[in-house]
């Protein structure tokens, strides 16, 4: 009897050793599927949460770098003033905006380009129409608040054969820079700013039109603050 018993205790606790034996071995696997990610929801809470802190120090940074202007900063007196079509001329006056904290205009056309009108191989094309003809002046949607009361204008544009868009020419026709600082920027495929800088200055003989900046890239453009700006 007492043989019976001590096998029956023994099948007992060769179970139970087994049982907790396999329980350990799926928590350790369950532990290792987390710490490498094979566990979607814990790897997918781990990512998302990762995500939202890199975003939040990257707006943080952002914050910081927009309310630190460079030594020469803008004022008060100071616009922005550009024309863009395809976003690149855009792209460089806001850079310019984020670090002078400068006022900003956009020139829009009052019948907005479309992709036929920028369609250079076709003569008959509207933009191929303006350049060639020295009188175009494409009109501009909106106007200037207090224009007269900026010293300092930045004056952005894509080159168009070389030169100013035409729509260009229709700002400085219809607002005197007399007396004001005018620095242009530029954005081309190739070709230089020095052209259409040359053309501002015929355009405004009473204005100081400094040498302006083909801008290739936006990280051009703090160094060059600093030397354009008192």
């Amino acid at each position: 009897m007492k043989r019976i018993f001590s096998l029956i205790l023994v099948c007992m606790m060769t179970f139970s050793l087994a049982g907790c034996s396999a329980g350990d071995s799926r928590a350790a696997e369950s532990s290792a599927a987390m710490e490498s990610g094979v566990g979607r929801e814990n790897g997918a809470v781990s990512e998302s949460s990762a995500a939202a802190e890199n975003d939040t120090v990257a707006e943080n940074s952002l914050a910081a770098e927009t309310s630190e202007l460079p030594a020469g900063e803008a004022s008060a007196d100071t616009l922005i003033i550009y024309f863009s079509c395809t976003g690149n001329t855009k792209a460089a006056a806001e850079e310019i905006q984020r670090q002078t904290g400068a006022d900003m205009f956009e020139i829009v056309p009052e019948i907005p380009y479309t992709a036929e009108d920028l369609n250079y191989n076709d003569d008959d094309s509207r933009a191929n129409q303006e350049q060639s003809d020295d009188s175009a002046r494409p009109a501009i949607s909106g106007s200037i608040d207090n224009f007269d009361s900026y010293e300092i204008v930045f004056v952005g544009y894509p080159i168009w054969w070389g030169t100013l868009p035409k729509i260009v020419n229709t700002l400085l026709d219809t607002y005197d820079f007399s007396g004001k600082t005018v620095i242009p920027f530029c954005t081309s495929g190739g070709s230089g700013i020095g052209t259409s800088v040359s053309a501002i200055r015929e355009a405004e003989p009473e204005a100081s039109v400094l040498d302006g900046l083909r801008v290739g890239d936006t990280s051009d453009i703090a160094g060059w603050l600093e030397e354009v700006l008192p």
